[in-house]
């Protein structure tokens, strides 16, 4: 009997996480439907650096950042944007220099973990 109990909720605990984890990517808060082009700037983290030193795109381009490759965070300065591991998020900014640093303490090369996104004028 308690091998049936057992069972059964061990296939309640499938349902539930298949469920959660389904994911709904047709309503992205993030995504601006009106905005022009995107360029996809896929950031590489691994010990304690990014896989370039500098990212870079053109003013009033929609970017859509995706952090990859191990357990990191990104943090632009200068904006209110944070980015944690497999999370995409599209964003609009002005031309300027930000620095993106990682926003989750990785170990003893964390402080150094550093780039730029370059924002050029169109």
């Amino acid at each position: 009997m308690k091998k049936w109990i057992i069972f059964a909720a061990v296939c309640c605990l499938c349902v539930v996480v298949a469920a959660c984890g389904s994911g709904n990517k047709g309503n992205n808060a993030d995504s601006n439907a009106a905005s022009s082009a995107v360029a996809d700037v896929v950031i590489k983290a691994s010990s304690w650096e990014f896989d370039q030193p500098e990212y870079h795109i053109k003013k009033g381009q929609s970017i859509k950042l995706e952090l990859i490759d191990g357990v990191h965070g990104v943090e632009i300065e200068k904006t209110n944007l944070k980015l944690t591991q497999n999370k995409i998020k599209t964003v609009n900014l002005d031309a300027g220099e930000y620095e993106i640093k990682c926003n989750i303490p990785c170990g003893g090369g964390h402080s150094k973990m550093t780039a730029k996104l370059i924002v050029d004028e169109a």
